[in-house]
């Protein structure tokens, strides 16, 4: 997995086995030095994760990563919601054919605008704020619905954060599709 972004949610849930059991490698990008500290204290002892610190925005890094090595990346980057467009647009020049990508706040209108550029993309609703689901994978389709249909049925009553009873949601989709 790569991250543009640290954060509790993402990162720490990343990186917890019980949550992504297989997980082999998370690299986190973050331009904020004093929140990568703060992340970084709480998950420097796993081996699986690297923290990588840039100065400027994160957009001008998106080039230096080969997306293709990734099966899921998270956009959840920046200060300012220019700056998280400028990021998004940088994934839509080259749009990764594997990878799901996963865009934090997707109701924010120039996100989505910035997004155009994937051949594919869908909305969940049922929390806000939005999450975007983008890829350019045509077999993505059939798991992106299905995905929204659990999220759906089980939004009224499971908190976000709510990790074990979300495990028990999503227990058919991994059978199914594998995972």
């Amino acid at each position: 997995m790569l991250e543009f972004g640290c954060g509790y949610y993402s990162t720490l849930t990343f990186l917890n086995a019980a949550v992504f059991p297989h997980l082999e490698r998370l690299e986190s990008v973050e331009n904020d030095a004093a929140w990568a500290e703060t992340i970084n204290e709480i998950g420097k002892n796993d081996p699986r994760w690297t923290l990588n610190l840039v100065e400027g925005e994160i957009s001008e890094s998106v080039s230096t990563f080969d997306f293709e090595a990734f099966d899921l990346i998270l956009i959840d980057d920046s200060e300012t919601s220019d700056q998280r467009v400028r990021t998004i647009r940088e994934f839509a020049k080259r749009p990764p054919h594997r990878p799901w990508i996963v865009i934090h706040d997707f109701e924010v209108e120039d996100y989505r605008r910035a997004a155009s550029g994937f051949r594919q993309t869908h909305r969940f609703k049922a929390y806000n704020p939005n999450t975007g689901l983008l890829w350019s994978n045509t077999t993505h389709a059939r798991r992106a619905k299905a995905i929204d249909r659990i999220i759906k049925a089980n939004a009224k009553t499971l908190e976000p954060d709510d990790i074990p009873r979300w495990q028990e949601a999503f227990a058919g989709f991994r059978s199914e599709f594998k995972l």
